[in-house]
């Protein structure tokens, strides 16, 4: 297994969805010019707006994936018949849209007012590993997250948006990257966003140490990870053998 370069874009998400492509546009560039196999961006990266899988927007990232031979994970409020999900996109090198992951565990009082839960998860295969998606609050629930673990999933990416006005201290927050790392023996990747509103902190753990991290601003973080690691760990660390 070669190693592989993760990025993470922590970016200031606007109400205008067009500026925020255009923002997503240049990070994936930035990301490519560094050689990363992949760029995860925040959750709800597009804002607010109800979008169409079929979107010119949607299809502008597509198309720059493509030119850049770079896969990336965007955000979106996407319909699906006459709902709307809270989902996470997997755009692959060549451009095509691999899988969209529904948020399956919306937020209290916040999520649940404009967008329908999800109902399942898959471990998706790349031509650099096995990874997962889950959305923010996905990540408090740990069984969720052991069950792709158990499937194959080497790296687990989380985008987020971490309001404050969840009024859940920060330490809570910054707890669950490099914990769920740990108890799964996998990588744990969260991207969240950068505004007044959330924490604000992006993290790349190994299961036994961040490996990077990225706070209080708007920017991109770069972290080689290798899988030989992984599974020289899986073997010393029976963290997912049978309980």
């Amino acid at each position: 297994m070669k190693k592989i370069k993760i990025a993470v874009a922590q970016i200031e998400v606007f109400d205008e969805t067009d500026k925020n492509v255009k923002k997503i546009l240049d990070f994936i560039g930035r990301a490519s010019f560094k050689n990363a196999d992949i760029v995860c961006f925040p959750e709800s990266c597009l804002g607010d707006s109800v979008l169409d899988i079929k979107s010119q927007r949607i299809k502008k990232i597509q198309e720059k994936c493509k030119k850049e031979s770079i896969y990336c994970i965007i955000g979106a409020h996407i319909k699906d018949g006459n709902k709307v999900f809270n989902s996470a996109i997997l755009i692959n090198r060549s451009g095509k849209i691999q899988y969209i992951y529904k948020k399956i565990h919306l937020f209290p009082k916040l999520d649940l007012k404009k967008t329908f839960p999800g109902k399942e998860n898959r471990v998706i295969e790349t031509d650099f590993g096995k990874i997962a998606i889950i959305v923010c609050w996905d990540f408090a629930f740990p069984e969720d997250i052991r069950k792709l673990s158990k499937k194959g999933a080497q790296i687990i990416f989380c985008p987020s948006y971490l309001l404050n006005e969840a009024k859940i201290s920060k330490e809570v927050f910054r707890s669950y990257p490099i914990t769920r790392a740990f108890e799964n023996l996998v990588y744990f990747v969260t991207c969240d966003a950068f505004t007044d509103e959330v924490l604000g902190e992006s993290y790349v753990c190994s299961p036994l140490k961040i490996l990077n991290k990225i706070k209080n601003r708007e920017g991109i973080i770069f972290t080689e990870l290798d899988l030989n690691k992984l599974v020289r760990l899986r073997k010393s660390y029976d963290g997912l053998g049978e309980k």
